[in-house]
């Protein structure tokens, strides 16, 4: 068998190993947050210029590949795909109450508990400089935390 038809094998039984253990197609979040940022490059011209020197033949197969065998795997096996995820963020601790965030236009970040009991609470960070405000979902201000630089190192 020459080295050529190896190479191809090996590829193959890694794209069919990896689409299997996944499990599902998965989102490919890179993918599709790749597209239209190299598609909306400087107009439609230079978008589609781009697309074909750079997109198809380098950009696109990476991201494919990084979503097949990376991403769409941790998905499956965690629930949550972290490139898809961008903006948001749900956890589950041990005892089974849930904790699902949120990231809102506007910068601030809605946060919903979910205890095991069904009871859910709601509640909104809000960002200003370094200091970190908490509410309710009333907008009583339940907390306040000024980030020093410190914290962010550490």
């Amino acid at each position: 068998m020459s080295i050529r038809k190896r190479i191809l094998s090996m590829v193959l039984v890694a794209f069919i190993g990896g689409m299997s253990l996944s499990g599902c197609a998965g989102q490919y979040a890179l993918f599709n947050k790749a597209h239209p940022f190299i598609g909306n490059l400087g107009g439609k011209w230079i978008g589609a210029v781009v697309n074909w020197i750079v997109g198809m033949p380098i950009v696109y197969p990476i991201c494919i590949f990084a979503d097949v065998f990376i991403f769409n795997t941790i998905e499956f096996w965690t629930g949550n795909n972290v490139i898809a995820s961008g903006g948001s963020f749900e956890q589950t601790d041990g005892n089974g109450n849930r904790l699902a965030a949120v990231k809102n236009e506007d910068g601030t970040l809605s946060v919903k508990v979910t205890e095991i009991t069904g009871e859910t609470t709601d509640y909104l960070l809000e960002r200003e400089g370094n200091d970190v405000s908490m509410f309710d979902a009333d907008g009583a201000l339940l907390s306040s935390y000024t980030v020093a630089y410190e914290d962010l190192v550490n």
